[in-house]
């Protein structure tokens, strides 16, 4: 029955695909053991391939040696791979300045997206690790976050499936099972696994809300408070599900300005949004240049109220030395960079071919044309879609007995925007321009000494148009690597 169930949620959730290794995380207590067994029944089911890792955290002596003998001893006798790793982890704790708790979880998932990835790397095939949450497991991590003040996000629980970035994937195959499902399979498969006395000491949050407050509510107030709790996440999870599809597609419709760093939606679009979506929205802007935790609810309304003001150059700051500012319209999500400006980037242009620009991860594709020719060949249609594009009089730009620079600006720059007369400081040119501030020191310009021919992305200089006498062109394409 209970192997059953676990074939149904790993199906449902496709947690496990046909010729995969699955990594076990095996401690050796009723909960891994049970997945260790079934995992094995459905071995051939799933054609898959296992593989065990057990930590000793060092933290009961004896009884920490008697879980390792277990755990390898289990392995041995299925005929499956065990890896054993000894951490110090109250040593760790006190290094890290965090509990044995949190410091044992780190190199328990260290330890098990190595392997894997050691694993992946020898056979070539992909690996995913499998730990042993189950359902009780998921209404003790609800309960914790709502004594917390979670958001409705938060009411998921714990995902079957997650993508730890950089690291690997994720899977929980026993959440659909109560404890005591498993200590009953244990138990009828005479498995005898062992027991972690300190589990039912109040010495930990989790540990109290499992021993004092779980059995308090259903005593008190619903026998079957776990699967209720269970049922809240399911439906929390659907939820969270379709405002992450409403946020992804105005995301591919309204993202702007996207640079290393920085990231930027329309203020009115923001402002439009009802708070469930425009929060969501601050919080996915924010993920997609590196900050992805301790976004609080104080932070949320402080950007309500930026927005609300809509005033030009107002900011505010959030965690980690990111920001959220607003710039001629726009709501900018970036980095700070502090008082230190961007590194200067200079390159000579190459008018044979192809110059490459790494510090904007980016290339500048050069052509040269007879006018004859351009008019001909239509060049113009064979821009690529991450591409800006401009074309050039080559006669003024020789003539001018410059270099032919791509760089960021310099003081003293300036530009004759095309369709003006006179010059205009290129600062001012930004300012006119609505070019976001955090932006400038990394707008590549197209330089012949302190004149700017091309502003990337914005205007060319008027002086250096191609004109109906100009005989030799020059077509630059700017184009980002993605």
């Amino acid at each position: 029955m209970i192997t059953e169930k676990v074939k149904n949620t790993i199906l449902d959730n496709r947690l496990i695909e046909n010729d995969e290794h699955i990594v076990i995380g095996l401690s050796g207590g009723p909960d891994s053991v049970c997945l260790f067994h079934i995992l094995l029944q459905l071995k051939e089911t799933f054609g898959i391939m296992l593989h065990a890792v057990h930590i000793n955290h060092g933290l009961r002596p004896g009884a920490a040696g008697e879980d390792q003998n277990y755990a390898e001893e289990l392995c041995k006798a299925y005929g499956v791979s065990c890896h054993t790793f000894f951490f110090d982890v109250k040593k760790i704790a006190k290094e890290t300045g965090t509990s044995s708790e949190d410091a044992g979880r780190r190199v328990r998932y260290q330890s098990f997206f190595d392997v894997a990835e050691k694993i992946s790397l020898e056979t070539g095939k992909l690996v995913k690790v499998a730990v042993a949450q189950n359902m009780n497991d998921q209404a003790e991590t609800m309960l914790m976050r709502i004594l917390r003040g979670t958001g409705t996000d938060g009411l998921c629980g714990i995902e079957y499936f997650r993508l730890e970035k950089n690291r690997g994937i994720i899977i929980r195959p026993l959440l659909d099972i109560t404890r005591k499902e498993i200590e009953n399979y244990c138990e009828e498969n005479h498995l005898n696994p062992q027991i972690d006395l300190t589990n039912l000491e109040p010495i930990y949050t989790r540990n109290k809300i499992r021993i004092e407050l779980l059995p308090y509510l259903k005593e008190n107030f619903n026998p079957n408070v776990i699967s209720a709790l269970h049922r809240l996440s399911r439906i929390a999870k659907e939820d969270k599900d379709y405002f992450n599809q409403r946020v992804d597609a105005m995301i591919d419709q309204y993202e702007l300005n996207r640079v290393p760093d920085c990231v930027g939606m329309p203020l009115a679009v923001l402002r439009s949004q009802h708070p469930a979506i425009r929060n969501r929205l601050i919080m996915r802007l924010f993920e997609s240049i590196g900050l992805s935790n301790d976004i609080t609810a104080v932070h949320l309304k402080q950007a309500d109220r930026l927005m609300k003001e809509g005033k030009t150059s107002a900011a505010i700051d959030f965690s980690a030395g990111y920001a959220m500012g607003i710039s001629y319209g726009v709501v900018n999500f970036y980095k700070k960079k502090g008082n230190r400006k961007a590194d200067h980037i200079e390159y000579e242009i190459n008018l044979d071919g192809i110059t490459e620009v790494f510090e904007l991860k980016a290339c500048i594709r050069v052509k040269i044309l007879r006018r004859q020719d351009w008019e001909n060949s239509k060049e113009e249609d064979k821009i690529g879609n991450n591409s800006i594009a401009c074309r050039l009089s080559l006669d003024k730009i020789k003539a001018s007995g410059c270099v032919l620079l791509l760089r960021t600006r310099k003081q003293g720059d300036y530009i004759c925007p095309l369709g003006m007369k006179g010059r205009k400081k290129l600062q001012n040119f930004f300012v006119d321009e609505k070019i976001n501030r955090q932006d400038r020191d990394r707008t590549p310009i197209l330089c012949l000494g302190s004149e700017v021919i091309w502003v990337v992305g914005s205007r060319i200089n008027e002086n250096y148009k191609v004109e109906d006498d100009t005989e030799s062109i020059i077509l630059l394409e700017y184009s980002s690597k993605i």
